[in-house]
C-alpha cells in the first residue's frame, strides 16, 4: 500500500509583505514630516497642513511620490496662498455668496468665457502689516499676501485675476535701483503684463500706507476694516483719464461704505514720483490698502468689500 504524502503548505508571503509595507510607509511618513519640520523653522505651519480636513498629503492608491506631493501642497497652499493660515487663525472664509445674490452683484461674469480681467502688482513689495494674529507663526503679512487674498476673492466672483509673481526687490538689487527706482522696476513687469494680457480692465498697484492706525481704521457693519486711499500722479499729461477710473471706483465705495475711503490723493512735484506708471494706460491705478499698523483681519475685511466694489465697477462698465 502506497504511502500518501501530505503536500507541504506554501508559505503565505502576503502575511509578511503587507505589514512590512505598512511599517515602511509609516517610517517614510515620519521621516518626511520630521525632515520638513526641521527644514522649515515654523512647526506650526506643518501642523496646520496635517490638520486640514479636506486635503490629503499622500495617496496610496495612486502610489504618488509622497515627498513631491507634500512639497507641492505646501507651495500651493501656504507659500502661494495665505488662506489655510487664515482659516485657522481668523476662521477666515472665502466662499462664494448665495448664487442669486452674487449674480445680482456681478452678473456679467456668469455664462461668459473665462478671461483675466484684473492684474495686481506691488511696486513696493516690501511693505508689511501688523503681525497680530500671525505672530505665533512668525509670519509678517505684506502687500503680496494681500494681493493674493484679493485674487482669491475676485476669482470666486468670477473676476479672474493675475498677481505678479516676479521678485521686484531682487530686480531692483540686480540693477542697482534704490527705493525711488521701484517704479522703474515695476514698469518692466507691468509692460510685460500689458503685452501678455489683452483683456485687463484694471491694473492695480497695491501699496500699504505709512499712517497711524487711527487714520487707517474704520468699522463697517460691525467688522474692523482698513481704510483705502487712491493716489493719482499729476505729472502724467493724461492723468484725467486715470482719475476718471479712480473716481468711479471711489464713488461706489462712498455710496455703499462711506467711511472706507480716505479719498483720492493727487501728487506732483519734488520728492514724489508724480507718474506711478499711470502714463502707460488709463486703467492703471494705485491703491493704498491700510497702513503698517493694520492687522490681517482688517485687511481681509476690506478686501471683501473691494472685491465687490470692483465687481460693481466692471458691471457698470459692461452696461455702457
Amino acid at each position: 500500500m502506497k504511502k500518501r504524502f501530505k503536500s507541504k503548505k506554501r508559505f503565505n508571503y502576503k502575511l509578511i509583505i503587507l505589514p512590512l509595507i505598512v511599517v515602511l510607509f509609516v517610517i517614510l511618513y515620519n521621516f518626511i514630516s520630521n525632515k520638513l519640520r526641521s527644514s522649515i523653522p515654523n512647526k506650526d505651519i506643518i501642523d496646520i497642513i496635517f490638520k486640514t480636513e479636506d486635503k490629503y498629503i499622500y495617496d496610496g492608491v495612486k502610489n504618488e511620490n509622497i515627498y513631491n506631493k507634500f512639497y507641492n501642497y505646501i507651495k500651493e497652499n501656504i507659500f502661494n496662498s495665505p488662506v489655510n493660515i487664515l482659516q485657522n487663525e481668523l476662521e477666515y472664509k472665502d466662499k462664494i455668496e448665495d448664487k442669486a445674490e452674487s449674480e445680482n452683484e456681478v452678473s456679467f461674469v456668469y455664462g461668459k468665457p473665462k478671461k483675466n480681467r484684473i492684474y495686481i502688482y506691488s511696486s513696493h513689495q516690501g511693505e508689511t502689516y501688523s503681525m497680530e494674529y500671525l505672530e505665533n507663526h512668525n509670519i509678517v503679512p505684506d502687500v503680496i499676501m494681500a494681493s493674493k487674498m484679493l485674487k482669491d476673492k475676485l476669482d470666486n466672483l468670477g473676476i479672474y485675476t493675475v498677481v505678479e509673481e516676479s521678485d521686484i526687490l531682487s530686480y531692483m538689487k540686480e540693477n542697482n535701483l534704490n527705493h525711488a527706482g521701484s517704479y522703474i522696476a515695476s514698469r518692466k513687469f507691468l509692460t510685460e503684463a500689458m503685452n501678455k494680457y489683452k483683456d485687463i480692465d484694471i491694473f492695480i498697484d497695491l501699496h500699504r500706507d505709512a499712517a497711524t492706525h487711527k487714520v487707517t481704521y474704520t468699522n463697517i457693519d460691525g467688522k474692523d476694516c482698513a481704510k483705502v486711499l487712491f493716489v493719482i500722479g499729476l505729472e502724467n499729461e493724461n492723468y484725467q483719464k486715470n482719475l476718471d477710473v479712480v473716481e468711479k471706483i471711489n464713488n461706489i465705495i462712498n455710496e455703499k461704505y462711506p467711511t472706507l475711503s480716505r479719498g483720492i490723493m493727487k501728487k506732483q512735484g519734488a520728492g514724489v514720483n508724480g507718474v506711478y506708471n499711470q502714463d502707460l494706460k488709463e486703467n492703471v491705478i494705485l491703491l493704498e490698502l491700510g497702513g503698517n499698523e493694520n492687522n490681517i483681519e482688517e485687511i481681509n475685511n476690506t478686501l471683501d468689500i473691494i472685491a465687490k466694489v470692483i465687481g460693481e465697477y466692471l458691471n457698470e462698465k459692461e452696461e455702457k
